[in-house]
This record gives structure tokens, C-alpha cells and sequence, in this order.
């Protein structure tokens, strides 16, 4: 009799072999997983560094217009005539990239309808300046300083206020400006300037009290009183040479000749570098 002998069948050798191969894809899975979290950890960061960066900018445009539309509350108090009385003066410090002023130059040389508005090149391009949106209202771009990356801009925007109807318009304006700019650069900074006929002489006292203000330093000379203070309501500050820290800036003048007290105002402080006044009518 013959007897035909199966081969056996090793089950513990089947399993190890199984076992291995799962092993194996477990280890070919591994690094996909981690090369996966951590580009889920890459967009986690990215997402909350632009979260930020929005907010960041929002606060920016928040805390500028602010204390813009609060300069326009007390100068109201203030001038003679109100704060639509005032010859307003902005400007705007930002950086752009490489060789980008014409560029922007088109962009805000243009009305709501989209016609170009007639503007000047100076300066080999280094400067342009014309009639902005509203009457009696001068723009100028001037590029300050450049490299190969990038380059320094000056903006500025004077208005003289008497020739708009109302307060709002003047805010629209420069809102509508400096979000524009801050589009460009969210690290814009902006500075404010307005002068006028005071009430009368003792309208520092009346901003003292209007603004809460404290008292950081003050002088007198040949007739004209300077005062800078710290407001807790404004919301930019700069800090002055003996450690303090500054938002608001006051001059009180009496004019010699005829006796007239006018007065300037400016956020953080008043600042003599916003540019020769422009009369428009050298551009028409």
C-alpha cells in the first residue's frame, strides 16, 4: 500500500511572513504620515500668521482713521469757524517694492468713474503731485529713498477744508487714501497737521480739557506757545528725546502785525516736513 504523504503546512512561518509584510507598509505609510502632519502644522502657522497680520492691519487702519476723525472732533471746538475751516495737511510714510512709484502713481491719479486725473512728473520721476478727488485738495507722491529691493515714499495730501461741504466728505477722503496706501505697505504710518484762526487765546487750556490731556512738555517763543502732550484716547504715539512718550501737538501764534492767533495742530506731533503748500491753481 502506498500513501501519499502532504506537505505540510506551516502556519506559524505564514504568519511571520504576513506580519513582516505589514510591517513593511506600515514603515512605507510612516513617513507619508509624517511628512503630511507636518504640512498640516506648516498651514496651521500660516494660517494664524495671516490671521494676525489681518488683524494686526485692521487695528493699524483702526487706530490711524481714529485718531484722525478725533483731531477733526477738537479742532471743531477749536479753530475759528470749525474744523471745516482749517487748511488740513496728511501725510503718509511707506515702503514699496523696487521701482513701484509710477505704478502707484496711476493708481490714485484716477476718479471713482475711473478717468485719469491730470497729474505733474518731476524730478526725473521721483515726484508726482497734481488735484486729487476733492476741490482745493493736492496730492503728492515723492520717492525718498531706494535700493535694489526696495524703496521709501513719501504721500502727501493737503486740503483746504472750507471748500467741502461737510465733515464727512473730508473723512471719506482721507480714509479712502490711506486704505489704499496701507494696501501697499500695512505698516504705513500717518501723520496729521491742521491749521486755522483760534477762538480765542486760551484754546490750549480748552484742548487740555477736551482731550484729557497730560502735559509732556511746553515753551514759549517770540509769540508763539508750543505744548505737546500724551492722550490716552489717541492711539499712535512717538517717543521724544528725553524718554517720553508723545501723540498731540499744539502751537498757539500771535501774528505781530495784526494781533490774529492762529493755531496748529498735529498727530502725533506737528511736523514740519509735509512738503511746500501747493496752491491747485498752479495745475489748471
Amino acid at each position: 500500500m502506498i500513501y501519499m504523504m502532504a506537505p505540510s503546512y506551516d502556519q506559524t512561518a505564514d504568519k511571520k511572513k504576513t506580519k513582516n509584510k505589514r510591517k513593511q507598509v506600515k514603515q512605507q505609510r510612516l513617513p507619508w504620515k509624517l511628512m503630511l502632519s507636518f504640512l498640516l502644522v506648516i498651514m496651521l502657522m500660516l494660517t494664524a500668521w495671516i490671521q494676525e497680520r489681518s488683524i494686526s492691519g485692521k487695528e493699524a487702519d483702526h487706530a490711524a482713521l481714529q485718531d484722525f476723525n478725533q483731531l477733526v472732533s477738537w479742532s471743531g471746538e477749536l479753530l475759528d469757524g470749525g474744523a471745516m475751516s482749517g487748511q488740513w495737511s496728511l501725510r503718509w510714510d511707506a515702503t514699496l517694492a523696487y521701482d513701484t512709484l509710477e505704478g502707484l502713481a496711476k493708481e490714485l491719479f484716477i476718479n471713482e468713474r475711473g478717468e485719469l486725473l491730470p497729474k505733474n512728473i518731476r524730478a526725473n520721476g521721483d515726484v508726482y503731485d497734481g488735484e486729487w478727488l476733492v476741490e482745493s485738495s493736492v496730492l503728492r507722491l515723492a520717492r525718498t529713498e531706494q535700493d535694489k529691493l526696495a524703496e521709501k515714499v513719501t504721500i502727501t495730501l493737503q486740503i483746504d477744508a472750507s471748500e467741502l461741504e461737510k465733515a464727512s466728505e473730508l473723512k471719506e477722503t482721507v480714509g479712502l487714501l490711506h486704505r489704499k496706501l496701507q494696501a501697499k505697505d500695512q505698516n504705513v504710518q500717518m501723520n496729521i497737521k491742521v491749521f486755522g484762526q483760534a477762538k480765542h487765546d486760551q484754546v490750549l487750556d480748552d484742548l487740555k480739557r477736551l482731550a484729557v490731556a497730560q502735559t509732556v512738555d511746553e515753551y514759549l517763543d517770540r509769540g508763539t506757545k508750543s505744548v505737546t502732550y500724551f492722550v490716552n484716547q489717541m492711539k499712535q504715539y512717538r517717543w521724544v528725546d528725553n524718554g517720553s512718550m508723545v501723540n498731540l501737538q499744539a502751537s498757539l501764534h500771535r501774528n505781530s502785525e495784526d494781533g490774529q492767533l492762529s493755531l496748529t495742530l498735529g498727530v502725533p506731533l506737528i511736523s514740519g516736513e509735509f512738503g511746500e503748500i501747493v496752491d491747485p491753481s498752479d495745475f489748471n
